[in-house]
C-alpha cells in the first residue's frame, strides 16, 4: 500500500475517533445536575438517563413532556445557544465534578424527590467575616488556594489529597472517604495527564454558617491535555469554585468542595 495512502487512512481514523460533545447537551446535563435530577456523566452525550431527567424536569415545570431540549426547556434551564466552536469540549468528563455521582440509589431517589419542591436557585450564604478564632487572613487563604492549584497540576496523587479533611463533602458524591478521593484523583490524572490552573484574581472568603468553617470562593482558568491517547484531547475554560475550609491543627483543610463551569 502506498505510504501516502496509509498516512491518509491514519488521518481519517484519528479524525473519526475524535468525538466532540454537544455543548447544548453538556449545559443541559450541568443544569439538571444542579437541580438533583441528573446523576450521569456530564459529557455532552445524550442517553436514556438524560432523557428521563429531562422528562422529570418538564413535568415539574408543566411543559410538554418530550425528553427533548425544546425552546421552553432550554430557556427555563438558562441554557445558552452553543454556536462558538471554540467552546466545544470532548465527549468525556472534563471537570472532576463531571463524573457520574457515586451516591447510592436510595439517596439519589431521595434527592430527586426533594428537588420536586425545591426552587431552582440556591441562595448564597451570608457574606459575614469569619470570627478571629478561625485564624484566616487573605494572605493565608490565597496561599492555600495557590498551593492546592500547583499540586493539582502534578501527578502526585498524595500531594493533591492532603488538602482534604475526611470525610469530605466532595462535589456531587456526598460525604466520602480518603480512599474514594484517592481513586477519583488517580482516575482524573490518568484522563488528563497535563493540567494547568490559573487563579483569576484573589479568593474571597467569609463565614460559612457552620461553626469553625470558612467559605471560600474563587475563579480559575483551566487547560487540560491528553496527548497519550490515539487521539489528542484538549479542554479549556473557566470554573467557579466553592470550598468550605477549617483549621486542623496548624493547617487549613477542605471539608467541602464544589465547582461549576462558566459559559462565556
Amino acid at each position: 500500500m502506498p505510504r501516502t495512502f496509509t498516512c491518509f487512512c491514519c488521518l481519517l481514523l484519528s479524525i473519526s475517533s475524535f468525538a466532540q460533545a454537544d455543548e447544548t447537551v453538556r449545559q443541559v446535563q450541568e443544569e439538571l445536575r444542579k437541580r438533583n435530577l441528573y446523576f450521569g456523566n456530564i459529557d455532552g452525550q445524550s442517553s436514556p438517563v438524560l432523557v428521563d431527567a429531562l422528562k422529570r424536569y418538564q413535568a415539574r415545570k408543566g411543559f410538554a413532556v418530550t425528553g427533548k431540549v425544546d425552546q421552553d426547556t432550554a430557556t427555563s434551564l438558562h441554557v445558552q445557544a452553543a454556536t462558538v466552536a471554540a467552546t466545544r469540549l470532548p465527549d468525556v468528563p472534563v471537570l472532576k465534578s463531571d463524573t457520574a455521582s457515586a451516591l447510592p440509589e436510595p439517596q439519589r431517589l431521595a434527592l430527586q424527590q426533594e428537588a420536586e419542591d425545591k426552587p431552582d436557585v440556591t441562595p448564597s450564604p451570608p457574606a459575614e467575616s469569619p470570627p478571629p478564632a478561625q485564624d484566616v487572613t487573605p494572605e493565608r487563604v490565597n496561599k492555600f488556594v495557590q498551593d492546592y492549584l500547583r499540586d493539582a497540576e502534578s501527578g502526585d496523587v498524595a500531594a493533591q489529597v492532603k488538602y482534604y479533611d475526611f470525610p469530605v463533602r466532595y462535589f456531587d458524591h456526598g460525604s466520602v472517604s480518603e480512599q474514594f478521593v484517592v481513586q477519583d484523583t488517580s482516575n482524573y490524572v490518568k484522563r488528563w495527564p497535563q493540567r494547568k490552573y490559573t487563579l483569576n484574581g484573589p479568593a474571597s472568603f467569609f463565614a460559612s454558617g457552620k461553626e469553625g468553617e470558612t467559605y471560600v470562593e474563587f475563579t480559575i482558568s483551566f487547560e487540560l491535555h491528553n496527548a497519550e491517547r490515539t487521539v489528542i484531547f484538549n479542554a479549556f475554560g473557566r470554573t467557579k469554585n466553592w470550598w468550605s475550609i477549617r483549621r486542623n491543627g496548624e493547617d487549613l483543610k477542605i471539608v467541602a468542595i464544589r465547582e461549576a463551569r462558566l459559559h462565556e
